[in-house]
Order: C-alpha cells, then structure tokens, then sequence
C-alpha cells in the first residue's frame, strides 16, 4: 500500500503543480494512510431523508437604511 500511496502522492502533486518537500512526505503519507483507513466507515454510513443536505442558501442585501444612497 505504501507504493500505491507514494505513486498518488506523485501523480496528485504534480496535477495540483503543489510540489512536496521530502522532509514532509513520510506525514503526508501517514494521513493519507490514515484517511484511507477512515473512508470505508464513512462511505457505509446510512443515510436517512432527514440527513440529506439543507436547500443552498442564497443571501440578499440589507434593507436600506435612512440616509441610504442605494
């Protein structure tokens, strides 16, 4: 696994043009790792109606105010 990981860490990071120090790659590839490890849990969890997403918000201006030049 830790090939696969230093071959994505590779592939990632040139696409992102994000180079990575050699003194930091053995970190991030212990959280990639760890991410990994996390995402099978969080990709089986079961979602109800009642857990899907809220409507997107869409903000609107303020009420002018007296003296507003709006």
């Amino acid at each position: 696994m830790s090939r696969d990981l230093d071959a994505w860490i590779d592939v990632q990071s040139a696409l992102l043009d994000l180079p990575i120090d050699p003194a930091h790659r053995p970190g991030v590839r212990h959280y990639l790792a760890l991410v990994a490890s996390i995402a099978p849990r969080v990709m089986d969890f079961e979602l109800g109606p009642a857990d899907e997403p809220a409507n997107v918000f869409v903000p609107v201006p303020p009420p002018a105010m007296p003296g507003d030049d709006r």
